[in-house]
């Protein structure tokens, strides 16, 4: 019977990089490409890709399933080569996607599949081009709603400001020369005139005042996560990034005064 090829091209408003994580996102395939029923990887290659995956399709006449092995030439090309399938004999074909500039992407399927079952070729391939064009539109969509996900986080959108606030909340702002108090006062207090301290005890006064803090910090961070659910994940990665700058800051402004004290002696 051989194979029934099809082809479709669009063009998507999204980086050829973008196009290309979403249609090696095998996983993720159920909840936007309209055919496919579930998916299964089976393998991985040594940069975390699908090498070999069972895909489920609902082809309209029937459901099919069948396993391809992939390779790759990222980001441009994808191919596969056909290794098993239940309604289907034959899988051959590609993915091509071409940088036109300005964020725009041409992608092009090109598949060639024999059918298991008996059908009348008029309705194998009107079946054949009808999924894999939507398919090709899926991908499309897909693709432009990573792109517009992406932009908006970067012009600060709903999360970014809630992170923020969440920050502000917790007490924990950008780190700043100024949030972090200047050792030299609280050391001029331990190394008091009257002996009541001595430089032999500071750094253990120091580690104490510091665990002090992280304590209070970690408490402030576990009401707020309590407090907040939508969003409260990207906040929390936020909130720890700029705690442990801050603490940097820290660290290095405690180790700076240390040295100083020692050549003082």
């Amino acid at each position: 019977m051989g194979l029934n090829w099809a082809e479709h091209t669009v063009e998507i408003q999204a980086p050829i990089e973008t196009c290309f994580a979403a249609i090696i996102d095998y996983e993720t395939f159920p909840s936007w490409q309209s055919a496919v029923v579930d998916t299964e990887v089976l393998d991985w290659d040594d940069k975390g890709r699908g090498k070999r995956v069972r895909l489920f399709i609902d082809a309209k006449i029937r459901k099919v399933d069948y396993t391809l092995d992939y390779s790759y030439a990222e980001p441009e090309r994808i191919e596969w080569d056909f290794v098993e399938g239940n309604g289907i004999n034959g899988a051959d074909g590609h993915y091509l996607f071409e940088d036109l500039g300005g964020d725009r992407t041409r992608a092009t399927y090109k598949l060639g599949l024999e059918v298991g079952i008996p059908l009348p070729g008029p309705v194998a391939r009107r079946a054949h081009k009808s999924t894999l064009k939507a398919s090709v539109e899926d991908l499309k969509k897909e693709a432009e709603r990573r792109a517009d996900s992406s932009a908006n986080a970067r012009k600060g959108d709903p999360s970014t400001k809630r992170e923020a606030k969440l920050a502000e909340k917790a007490g924990i702002g950008k780190a700043t020369a100024t949030a972090v108090p200047p050792a030299t006062d609280r050391t001029a207090e331990w190394l008091a005139e009257d002996g009541s301290g001595s430089i032999a005890e500071l750094p253990a006064h120091l580690i104490g005042r510091t665990a002090s803090v992280g304590r209070r910090v970690a408490g402030e961070g576990a009401r707020t996560a309590r407090d907040v659910t939508e969003g409260a994940a990207s906040a929390g990665f936020g909130v720890a990034r700029r705690a442990i700058r801050a603490g940097q800051g820290a660290a290095g402004a405690v180790t700076a005064r240390l040295r100083g004290l020692t050549r003082d002696r």
